[in-house]
């Protein structure tokens, strides 16, 4: 029996981490899919570095005005982008309905997106995490992954809004493994440790 771990939360909260450490545990050879295979997938010419010139049609960075002094940065999405991620979650469905386990690595940043993500969801029945880190962590991992600053700060606000979780996970202090162990526990028997 397949199933489908959902792992959402703001960039650098340790999601793939979490996912990478619950393929270790688990019975099933779960296969980790998310929102950076979908944009790695995405030609350069829609993608959200500034080089992109179709970028406002796929995927955009956005900066914001400061928060308390600190920056943000936003991801938009395009028509084409929407698309793109619709295409996406239906192929991860798909992989799904074929009998495989998934862990899904995602940023709910945008309604529709999350909206679109969750019907096409439903009936496989998701275990849904929320992936939670306070804002200094995040930071201190966004600067030493060399990512553009402001996209942790940014996506901690957006990845929750409208979400509802039958588990939650705060990384600030909390090692992946040990994240990783009590979604574990809550997994259909046969697919957890």
């Amino acid at each position: 029996m397949s199933q489908v771990v959902f792992l959402n939360g703001a960039s650098s909260a340790g999601k793939t981490s979490i996912g990478t450490a619950l393929q270790e545990v688990t019975a099933d050879p779960f296969m980790l899919l998310g929102i950076d295979t979908c944009f790695a997938m995405v030609p350069s010419r829609w993608a959200g570095g500034p080089a992109g010139p179709f970028r406002h049609l796929g995927f955009a960075y956005q900066q914001l005005p400061a928060d308390d002094g600190h920056p943000m940065l936003a991801i938009t999405y395009g028509e084409v982008g929407r698309r793109m991620m619709a295409g996406f979650h239906r192929g991860v469905v798909e992989i799904v309905r074929a009998g495989n386990s998934v862990i899904i690595d995602e940023m709910l940043l945008d309604e529709r997106v999350r909206d679109d993500w969750l019907e096409v969801l439903a009936r496989l029945r998701p275990l849904v995490v929320g992936v939670f880190c306070d804002d200094e962590e995040l930071e201190r991992r966004e600067k030493a992954r060399g990512n553009r600053p402001g996209l942790a700060r940014w996506s901690a606000r957006q990845a929750h809004r409208g979400v509802t979780y039958h588990l939650e996970v705060d990384t600030t202090t909390t090692e992946s493994a040990v994240c990783a162990a009590a979604i574990a526990r809550h997994l259909s028997p046969g697919l957890g440790v």
